[in-house]
Parts: structure tokens; sequence; C-alpha cells
């Protein structure tokens, strides 16, 4: 008799990860996710600035075909006389100057330019400014710019206003012949009761920013109503010198890019209140040739240059902010006079800086004027 011994099959290996592999998994995933997803928001960040300068570029472009057929820039803002002598109405920016331009018809054709930038329908009729002044327009805001990305009336973008100084007879307005800024230091300045009192003075002024505002037939000044925004013949110190238009994150403050009080649409270079002094030896001193910075009176800081300060809204509170600023790393992007678009590193040179705004100050002024031209920039200041 045989006896058959049966076999019994092993048993299969268990398959599967241990704890110790486990963790070893997770920590490597961990670890590629920790050097990827910088490397990501990286490139989001850069697609966000690139999109931010597509912006600028197509405004820029804008404005550069307005001046070819108005034959100058335009105004910063459009004014007419109000109710009352001193109180202009206040009509449109240079956004709604450009509208046709930017392939917005709809919206130009519609805007009634003899009322107020916020005058609203009457009856049904379409003869207000208002809802069109809240027309969301993307070209109009940088995609960082969380204040106007996807905001109704929202506006990243201000025009290059010139320099001012921190005086409260000449800041609710920068008009170029009341600059209130005696830059041949004589016994005359241009103020708003004295408009182009000193010619001389007014010009110079005018030589330090490429838009300003019009106020037509109220202006107090013949010159002022000849003569406004440059022509893009008139960027003396260069298209490629010249910043025309600059970000802010405080821009359309009002809610509307419609609105042409200046520190709504506009950006400025803020000089020391301390006297200008003519034709100066030195750069250390305050002068049509050296401009220097104006200081927050509280905190001393240079507020007014590049990313040096995003508090806002500024009109009315703080024109020290109105200067260029953005939620990109590092900088600012531009669009200069020549069609070109660029970024300023906040860190930029403030002597560069400061004759980057103006477009005429490297003029060869006579020293008869008591006005020392700035010196012309290299094509590597910057």
């Amino acid at each position: 008799m045989q006896i058959r011994r049966v076999q019994l099959a092993p048993k299969p290996a268990r398959r599967g990860f241990t704890l110790i592999e486990l963790l070893v998994v997770i920590s490597i995933i961990a670890t590629l996710m920790a050097l990827i997803l910088p490397a990501i928001q990286q490139a989001r960040a850069a697609a966000r600035t690139l999109e931010c300068k597509n912006n600028l570029k197509n405004i820029t472009l804008a404005a550069h075909n307005f001046a070819s057929s108005k034959k100058h820039f335009p105004a910063l803002g459009v004014y007419a006389p109000g109710a009352s002598a001193g109180s202009p109405l206040f009509l449109r920016s240079w956004v709604v100057e450009l509208m046709a331009h930017m392939d917005r018809r709809d919206i130009s054709d519609r805007w009634n330019n003899n009322n107020a930038w916020n005058e609203s329908m009457t009856n049904g009729a379409l003869v207000g400014n208002t809802p069109l002044n809240k027309t969301y327009v993307k070209v109009l805001a940088c995609p960082d710019d969380q204040s106007a990305n996807a905001v109704d009336g929202g506006l990243s973008y201000v025009a290059n206003n010139g320099y001012l100084i921190a005086n409260p007879a000449v800041t609710s307005v920068n008009r170029w012949t009341a600059g209130g800024i005696n830059w041949n230091a004589n016994a005359t300045t241009n103020l708003p009761a004295t408009p182009d009192a000193d010619p001389i003075d007014a010009d110079a002024h005018r030589d330090t920013g490429v838009f300003w505002p019009d106020f037509g037939l109220a202006a107090n000044s013949v010159r002022e109503r000849q003569r406004n925004s440059h022509s893009i013949d008139g960027i003396y110190d260069g298209g490629g010198q010249t910043i025309l238009l600059s970000e802010n994150v405080n821009a359309g403050a009002s809610g509307s890019w419609a609105d042409p009080t200046w520190t709504n649409v506009g950006f400025v270079y803020m000089v020391d209140t301390t006297a200008v002094v003519a034709n100066p030896t030195t750069s250390a001193i305050n002068s049509f040739r050296y401009p220097q910075p104006g200081r927050n009176t509280t905190t001393s800081a240079l507020d007014n240059l590049p990313n040096r300060s995003k508090a806002g809204p500024e009109a009315n509170i703080n024109p020290l902010a109105a200067g260029p600023n953005s939620s990109h790393t590092g900088g600012v992007n531009v669009g200069y006079a020549d069609g070109s678009v660029g970024f300023i590193n906040e860190t930029i040179d403030i002597s560069v800086y400061a004759r980057m705004i103006s477009p005429g100050g490297a003029k060869n002024r006579t020293v008869a004027t008591g006005i020392y031209p700035q010196d012309p920039l290299g094509d590597n200041s910057f």
C-alpha cells in the first residue's frame, strides 16, 4: 500500500509597502513639490508681468496713434468752465481720449464729451456717461493689481504728469503754467493765482512732464490754451529715455478710469520743498538740473520713488504716493515715449529716474535764463 504525501503549496508572498518605504516615498514627493512649486509660481508671476507689459504696449501705441492724428499726446484731464469761478467741470481723463484707439469705439462713440465723467443718464436718454465709466476694460488692468483686475472701472496705469512740489496751492492740480516751483530763483513764482507770470519758469516746468491738464476756455493763460501735452517730436530728451506711462496700484481710486483728477490717472516726481538754486555746480543742490526728491514730512521716506509707497487711495490724501508702484517683485513696468515698454528696478538711481520723467530737461537753455539744463542720459544708464 502506497502512502501519498500531499504537498501543500506555499502561501504567496504578501505584496505591499512597509511603513518605512511609504514614509520615504512621501518625503521624496514632498521634496520634489517644494522644488517645483516655487518654479511654477515664478513662471506664473512672469506670465502676469508679461501680460502687464502687453497692456502697456497697447496703451502706449494707442497714445501714439492719438498723437499722430492730433499732433500731441492727450491731455491728462479735460475740464470746462464750471458753475462758479475756480470750480471747473471735470469732463474726462486721457483714458477716455484713447478709447477709440484701444478698439473700444463702442464706448468712445457713446461718450458725451460735454458732460462730466460721472454724469448719469436722464430719463433713460443716452446723454450721460454713467454707467459707461464703470465698464471693465481688460487692457487697463494689470493681472497682479487686485484693485483693478476684473473690477468695474478698474485702472492700473497712470500718465507722466511731470514734477510737482508739495504746496497746497498747486497739488490739487499740476499745471505747467502754475507749477509753484521757482526754477530760475528770481522774484516771480508761477502759482494758480498768477499763472505764466514767468514764461521761462513755465516753459521749464512744461518740460518736466508729458501729459498736462486742458482747461480750455477756463484757463487763466493764453499760452496754456494754445499749448498743452507734448507732441511726439516734442520729446527732446529722446523717446526711449522718457517715461510715458507707468503702473500704480492706486490708480482709479475714485472707482473709474474716466475721472480726470490727476491723482486718479497720473503720476509725478515730487520735488524737495527747499529753495531752488539756479545754475548749480554740484549735484547736492536742489535745482532744475539736479531736482532733489521730496520726502515724507513725518517719516522722511522717499515715498514718491518706484515701489516706495503703495498706500492709497492717493486722491487728495497723499500726493507723495502718486509715484510708479506695482505688485510685481523688484520694480514696475513702464511705457516709453518711443512706443517701447520696459521694467524699471525699484533701486534705480534717483538722478537717473528724475531725468527719465522729464521729456525736455536737457534742452540747451542759456545761462541767462537762470536754468541750467539736465545732463543727457546714456543708453546704459538704466
